[in-house]
């Protein structure tokens, strides 16, 4: 029996139907499918329509489930021991659900996705960090900005970063240009999976520079350039 630590999707819904599709469906049929509703069903051509943004992430956890041979297995399994498109059949509902489906702690939400054209484009999407704000994906991969003052970027720092299950404390090594991305490893999508590609946070420094200073700053920063 699949451990329930395991379980990230309900069994109950028909993952299938969401895309269109048959359970004979070849894993390209997923792929095509998928990418076709997400382009038709994406909020950016949508126009604020809420039942297609609906649709679109109905379309897109399907995937999620489906386009993954191991879930896609799982979710098989666990459909042919008694779900089925018309509801459960051969089993107590409430024991085999509580037994079977449990979405871990601190499970990712996904809003937004974007698809590529190239059959091996990597899936774009945000997912929310542990403090409700909003991070940027590609694949397992994500990414968020850490914004720092500039004697900060020259004398080195360490700044907390929220990610998907808490927070991290990242180190900013002296000298630090703006743009400089640095790697949280373990942080990304996947993190609360026990299988499957665990990804990572990247952080991305972001120099603040002051609008306006002293003239007492602007003299020091003047020899400090001197020395430079």
């Amino acid at each position: 029996m699949p451990s329930p630590q395991q379980i990230d999707f309900d069994p109950r819904v028909d993952y299938y139907k969401a895309l269109g599709l048959d359970e004979s469906a070849s894993t390209d049929d997923v792929k095509r499918s998928y990418r076709k509703l997400a382009r038709q069903f994406h909020p950016d051509s949508t126009g604020g329509d809420k039942a297609k943004e609906s649709r679109f992430k109905e379309v897109q956890v399907a995937y999620d489930v489906l386009g993954d041979a191991r879930r896609r297995k799982l979710y098989d399994d666990i459909r042919a021991r008694g779900f089925s498109p018309n509801g459960f059949e051969s089993f107590d509902l409430g024991d085999l659900f509580g037994e079977f489906f449990r979405v871990p702690r601190g499970a990712v939400r996904v809003e937004h996705a974007t698809v590529d054209d190239a059959a091996d484009a990597e899936f774009e999407s945000r997912v929310q960090a542990s403090d409700g704000s909003w991070l940027n994906a590609v694949g397992n991969d994500v990414y968020s900005d850490v914004r720092i003052s500039f004697d900060r970027a020259i004398l080195g720092t360490v700044a907390t970063i929220a990610t998907i299950d808490g927070s991290a404390d990242v180190k900013i090594p002296p000298g630090t240009s703006s743009g400089k991305k640095l790697r949280l490893r373990g942080k990304g999508v996947g993190a609360h999976r026990s299988y499957g590609q665990v990804g990572d946070h990247y952080v991305v420094v972001q120099i603040d520079v002051p609008a306006t200073i002293d003239e007492e700053t602007r003299r020091l920063l003047r020899k400090i350039g001197r020395r430079e």
